[in-house]
């Protein structure tokens, strides 16, 4: 097999190297889009959407399934009807699922791909018409579509065999907004995060239902000074679980810190906040003279008794549990100014919506642990500079590597990335750039790039490029998927390369 390099740009040691990749030709004669998400060990699942050559209203899907090698296991397509335009997609352990809607209809389709051979079905269901889709999700033999109707949330429970609907009671209320749509398969449990503005408070709740749509238990937090943004459920056994999230001061999106708080027979214990200042690295990204007049600041506001306002917008990934601990990963960002004339974008990996030309520009990433009792015990920071992403999506992935975390993010061609150990950074910002699989070409453009854990110390890179032979000529377009890995035994000649550094 021919190993390919990844070229470092900085850095004495190259750890990331480029191990196999796939190059698929574009079409020029139809516009196509292509999707990749990662099925573990089990591979990858590659698709490509374009315009069906003998009948241009239907649209083809063609579906591959590759392996850890990327080698190819099937292949097999599906023509969508021309009336429909696909809304959201979910992974779910066994198979994959498409949500399809009919505009201005209460008409949608639902295809389910089973990944262990290809085969499709597809299950048609009325819903209702008008939904603004924020949620899809599948949990045994049912779909959850949860949104809005006429600005109020709702979510919607069809079953694919009797293809019977039910809206889920005590969410239909005026300003409250969705949060989550959280599914427990192993117990059967559907729970639903909203925020309510009630009386110039914000009160956040959690709605459980069993598998029937039942409503079995209202969880609900409010706190005199803060407001909670986002929650995610860290379920410790039926009776007991850890709610891990964001909060702000009065009712904004913008943060001031991070919560935990522990529910134990459906109570919440009083909330541990922590506000971004109490974290050991949460100001990194900064230079260090503007670092060291934050904590300045920080310093004083505290000797008088004040408390620290901070305004962040963060993305919150889904957490990462192990055998010992918690990890939560989140971007900040700030949105750009959004145009007038947004367009549609998404996939099987990202949701399918608006987006704007501008987009979002990220600044950087922050790593907090929290061992299995909710304590915080560690948190780090990468910075993230100049990148910017049409779609609001999580850019930075982490993976765990031996006793390290690689942390990378994809930009103009090239992958960085930083490797820490817990709170210590072990391996500063390196980059790397994405080469053809010919040592006769060259990158000529590259674009719509994309990164995602895979399995073991293993990422997915993918996206478009312009490969040539020189600058001159248009060259060949290609999306490329390439499997890339971490050499964890070139850490510690790193660590002293880097300790070795004026």
């Amino acid at each position: 097999m021919l190993l390919l390099g990844l070229f470092p740009l900085c850095g004495a040691w190259a750890q990331l190297q480029q191990s196999d990749r796939l190059e698929i030709k574009t079409s020029s004669a139809t516009p196509e889009e292509f999707e990749v998400f990662s099925l573990g060990e089990r591979g990858i699942l590659s698709v490509v959407r374009g315009n069906d050559y003998g009948n241009s209203r239907n649209e083809q899907w063609q579906f591959v399934k590759y392996d850890t090698t990327l080698k190819v296991l099937w292949r097999t397509t599906y023509k969508l009807d021309f009336r429909y335009i696909p809304v959201m997609a979910y992974k779910g352990a066994e198979s994959g699922y498409w949500l399809f809607a009919e505009p201005d209809t209460d008409r949608f389709l639902f295809m389910q791909l089973n990944f262990s051979d290809g085969s499709i079905d597809t299950y048609k269901g009325n819903l209702l018409a008008g939904v603004d889709v924020q949620h899809f999700k599948v949990m045994g033999s049912k779909a959850l579509v949860s949104g809005y109707y006429r600005s109020r949330p709702i979510v919607i429970v069809h079953s694919f065999f009797d293809h019977t609907t039910r809206v889920l009671p005590g969410l239909f209320e005026k300003n409250t907004e969705l949060n989550n749509v959280d599914i427990n398969e192993v117990d059967g449990y559907i729970n639903v995060i909203t925020y309510a503005y009630r009386k110039k408070n914000c009160v956040f709740e959690i709605k459980t239902y069993n598998y029937d749509g039942k409503l079995l238990k209202k969880t609900s937090l409010s706190d005199p000074r803060y407001s909670f943004i986002s929650g995610q459920i860290v379920p410790l056994n039926p009776d007991d679980s850890y709610l891990i999230g964001n909060y702000s001061v009065g009712c904004t999106q913008y943060s001031q810190g991070l919560f935990v708080t522990h529910i134990e027979d459906d109570e919440p214990q009083e909330p541990q906040f922590i506000e971004f200042s109490q974290l050991q690295n949460f100001f990194n990204y900064m230079k260090p003279k503007r670092k060291q007049k934050m904590l300045e600041r920080i310093g004083k506001r505290e000797s008088l008794g004040k408390e620290n306002r901070f305004r962040y917008r963060l993305l919150v990934h889904e957490l990462i549990q192990t055998d010992n601990e918690i990890v939560l990963v989140a971007e900040v960002y700030y949105p750009n100014q959004r145009s007038s004339n947004p367009v549609i974008a998404g996939g099987l990996s990202r949701p399918y919506f608006s987006r704007s030309l501008e987009g979002y520009r990220y600044t950087h990433a922050i790593v907090c642990g929290f061992d299995l009792n909710g304590k915080l015990i560690w948190d780090n920071c990468i910075t993230i500079k100049d990148l910017t992403s049409y779609d609001l999506q999580e850019m930075v992935q982490i993976t765990p590597v031996d006793d390290y975390f690689v942390l990378a993010y994809p930009q103009d061609g090239e992958i960085h990335t930083e490797v820490i150990s817990r709170n210590t950074v072990v391996v500063k910002n390196e980059k790397f750039k994405i080469v053809p699989k010919s040592e006769k070409e060259k990158v000529l453009n590259s674009e719509d790039a994309y990164l995602s854990p895979w399995y073991g110390q293993y990422f997915l890179a993918y996206g478009m490029q312009r490969l040539g032979t020189s600058s001159v000529g248009q060259g060949r377009e290609v999306f490329y998927i390439d499997k890339l890995t971490y050499k964890t035994e070139d850490i510690g000649k790193a660590t002293k390369a880097e300790a070795s550094r004026p």
